[in-house]
């Protein structure tokens, strides 16, 4: 009987130790994060992580890759296995900003969509003391100006550089463009009144609504009015301005369709039900960001690419 005990015992502790080391073998998903902890792209990701580990069975590991506009995270992403492990979050109109102007090597033939998480209408901002108290004020202002306006915007390859050069064009105001080192930094300086205006992200200015508000958004339909009830561009000026936004996408190497096709479809099927889950929603109801969520499939992220890319082809003589 003593030696049945032993036995009995020891069965279970293999068992355990089998157990514990199935778990430990579960491998984590690399998430990779091209900019530095704290920002939106941190903020956004973790809205739906928890939801999105738990229905994918994986761990989800951070990482930080700050530095060449996207480019250091991009070439992390190229660097490692097509095994459908590690997936890298980034705007896309950033992106393909930075592929149009040469910025990053690798274009959109080595991407993989796996969703997209919230999209982020660009919006005409001024100071919360400014003068214009709506866009055709600020429009009127330029026409008349002797000296140019000055429109901050987040970097001289961005998005926001880009409608703030059609908006100019199309208006037919005096204004230049005024490009700093990321956002945050361009809606310093306006809060610190040292421009007239800014373009960047309705969901990133509105931390600074104390110092900065929204007159108009460079979008096709009135967009949410939680912070700043605003018109669009187009209503204001009556004319046909393209839609400008920055759509916040899960992506990985293109190959991984490919070479593990099973993994990758878990990775879009299990996104997609992250973004609409309970918890999700519940995260984002507390960080405000419920109205940005925003899921598109890998097909319509494709499609934004080539719509996108009509519109860079019309108007990419501006960003010369």
């Amino acid at each position: 009987m003593k030696r049945f005990w032993s036995m009995l015992i020891f069965v279970l502790l293999l068992v355990t130790v089998a157990q514990g080391a199935e778990q430990a073998e579960v491998p984590s998903l690399h998430y990779i994060i091209p900019a530095k902890a704290g920002g939106g792209f941190e903020y956004s990701s973790r809205t739906m992580s928890d939801s999105w580990s738990e229905l994918l069975g994986n761990p989800i590991e951070f990482s930080f890759e700050p530095g060449m506009s996207g480019g250091i995270g991009f070439g992390k992403l190229m660097a490692r296995p097509a095994d459908g492990y590690t997936v890298l979050m980034t705007e896309i109109s950033m992106h393909a900003m930075h592929i149009n102007m040469g910025v990053v090597l690798d274009g959109w033939q080595n991407i993989g969509f796996i969703g997209n998480l919230i999209t982020d209408p660009n919006v005409l901002l001024v100071n919360i003391d400014s003068p214009y108290k709506t866009l055709q004020d600020f429009i009127e202002a330029g026409k008349k100006a002797t000296t140019p306006l000055k429109i901050s915007t987040s970097q001289p390859e961005s998005i926001s550089t880009l409608a703030a050069k059609i908006f100019i064009k199309e208006t037919g105001i005096n204004a230049e463009v005024v490009a700093y080192r990321g956002g945050s930094e361009s809606r310093a300086i306006l809060a610190a009144k040292k421009a007239d205006a800014s373009i960047g992200p309705y969901f990133s200015a509105s931390p600074m609504k104390d110092k900065i508000k929204a007159l108009a958004s460079f979008t096709q339909k009135k967009v949410y009015a939680g912070v700043w009830d605003i018109p669009t561009v187009n209503e204001v000026t009556g004319k046909d301005l393209p839609e400008i936004m920055s759509p916040y996408a899960v992506m990985v190497k293109k190959a991984t369709a490919t070479q593990s096709p099973e993994r990758y479809q878990q990775l879009v099927k299990t996104f997609k039900a992250a973004t609409q889950s309970a918890k999700t929603k519940a995260i984002a109801d507390k960080t405000g960001m419920t109205p940005f969520i925003d899921y598109w499939s890998p097909e319509q992220c494709e499609a934004y690419v080539k719509n996108f890319q009509g519109l860079w082809n019309k108007y990419k003589g501006l960003m010369r």
